[in-house]
C-alpha cells in the first residue's frame, strides 16, 4: 500500500503531465507568443498558482514541452544502425527512417515552433541535439567501424555523418515554406537520392554498390 507521500508525488506527476498535454495543444495551435499561462490554467482546470508551482514561467513550460515531445524521436531509427547486413542496405533503411521522422507532421510543427522563438528562448540547442546531435554521434561511430573494416571508403567519419544529415535535411526546401501536409509524401524518393550519393562517395569499389 502506498504511503501518503508517494500518493502526493503520483498526483503531482499526473498534474504535471496534464499541464504539458494542455500546453502542447496551445503551443501547436496558437504559437508561443499567442499562448498565455492563464488560458492553459483555465483549460487544465486548476488555479494559476497550481500551474506556477510546476512551471515558473511560460518559457520553462515551453522548454518542457519541447523536451517531452522530442525525447524519443529517433529511438527506432537509431536501432537500425545496429543491424547486421550489407552496409548500404543498412544505410538505406536508416535514411528512410530518419526522413520519415524529420518530415513527420509532429517533428515539422515542433521545428517551426522552436525556430520562431530561437532568438528569444534558449531551446533551439535542445531540439537540435534531439533531432540532429544524437543522430550525428551514432552515425560517426557507424561510419568509423565500417571504414575501418573496409566496407566503406576510408575517410572522415564525422564528415560522412554530417553529409548524410545535410543531404536528408537539404533535399526538400519545401520544409521551410510549404504546408506541413504537403511535405512527407516523397520521403522514399529522397531517400534513394541520398543513398545513391553515399554510394558514389563511399563505396570502396567506386560507383554504386554491386556494380562491376
Amino acid at each position: 500500500m502506498k504511503h501518503a507521500a508517494d500518493l502526493m508525488v503520483d498526483r503531482r506527476e499526473m498534474q504535471r503531465r496534464r499541464i504539458l498535454d494542455v500546453a502542447r495543444r496551445h503551443f501547436l495551435a496558437h504559437g508561443y507568443g499567442a499562448t498565455t499561462m492563464s488560458a492553459i490554467a483555465a483549460d487544465v482546470g486548476g488555479s494559476k498558482s497550481d500551474l506556477w508551482s510546476h512551471f515558473n514561467s511560460k518559457e520553462s513550460l515551453f522548454t518542457a514541452f519541447v523536451d517531452a515531445d522530442s525525447r524519443d524521436f529517433h529511438a527506432d531509427t537509431l536501432a537500425l544502425l545496429d543491424r547486421a547486413g550489407e552496409v548500404f542496405e543498412i544505410l538505406s533503411a536508416f535514411v528512410d527512417g530518419f526522413l520519415a521522422v524529420v518530415s513527420s507532421p509532429a517533428a515539422l510543427r515542433l521545428q517551426r515552433q522552436v525556430a520562431a522563438e530561437a532568438d528569444r528562448i534558449a531551446v533551439g540547442d535542445l531540439l537540435y541535439e534531439r533531432l540532429v546531435g544524437v543522430v550525428e554521434a551514432r552515425l560517426v561511430a557507424f561510419f568509423d567501424v565500417h571504414m575501418q573494416e573496409g566496407a566503406l571508403r576510408r575517410g572522415d567519419p564525422r564528415g560522412a555523418a554530417r553529409l548524410l544529415i545535410a543531404l536528408c535535411l537539404g533535399l526538400d526546401p519545401r520544409r521551410l515554406f510549404c504546408s506541413i501536409d504537403e511535405i512527407g509524401a516523397e520521403a522514399s524518393p529522397r531517400a534513394a537520392l541520398v543513398v545513391s550519393a553515399l554510394k558514389a562517395l563511399l563505396n570502396p569499389r567506386g560507383g554504386a554498390a554491386g556494380e562491376s
